[in-house]
């Protein structure tokens, strides 16, 4: 009996809505404040030359810009956190399907014996799981653009042209390599 199946990523749903909820909240912090600040504006002009008035122009548009920067940072990271969630790596018996550059779906397929190694990676506040393939560039079809692409992750993450944030992973890694594994016969282990 084959006991060798696909292996989904099991990627928990709460933290990109949370981050995604943060985004949303400090965002409309922002327009809060720029709402206020526009109030005042209107309503000061006779207590304009006092101090009071002065550090209130002051604080409350760089807590606005404060806030909108975390929306911003928050919003990308929930934007990364959703592309894990939509298309995580998927382990088969015969590689890995990768989502790299399609909106849906899995558009890259890296079979075991190109995996040069696999690793899961601190960089950052949260790890990664990062898949090296020597030549990755011959898995894009001959796009010179996603070519490219590919190349600057691996100088960015120390040769790994595919990377993952694994922040809401539902698998431990001694968990994980047991699966890459038995999935790929052995041929290739996790590092962690």
């Amino acid at each position: 009996m084959d006991q060798k199946t696909d292996f989904q990523l099991p990627v928990a749903a709460a933290p990109a809505y949370l981050t995604a909820t943060v985004a949303a909240v400090s965002a409309a912090g922002a327009l809060l404040v720029m709402v206020m600040v526009g109030y005042l504006l209107v309503t000061a002009d006779h207590m304009s030359g006092t101090p009071v008035v002065t550090m209130v122009f002051v604080f409350f548009p760089v807590l606005a810009f404060g806030l909108l920067a975390s929306a911003a940072v928050m919003a990308l990271l929930a934007r990364g956190e959703f592309r894990l969630l939509r298309n995580p790596p998927v382990f088969t018996s015969d590689g890995v399907r990768l989502r790299v550059f399609a909106r849906r779906g899995y558009d890259v397929f890296v079979p075991w014996e190109r995996v040069s190694r696999l690793r899961i990676a601190d960089k950052g506040p949260r790890p990664f799981l990062t898949v090296e393939v020597p030549g990755a560039e011959d898995l894009v079809g001959g796009d010179p653009g996603k070519a490219e692409r590919l190349r600057r992750t691996a100088e960015r993450f120390e040769g790994a042209a595919f990377v993952y944030g694994l922040r809401g992973a539902l698998i431990h890694a001694e968990d994980l390599d047991a699966v890459v594994g038995r999935l790929s016969d052995g041929a290739v282990a996790l590092d962690y």
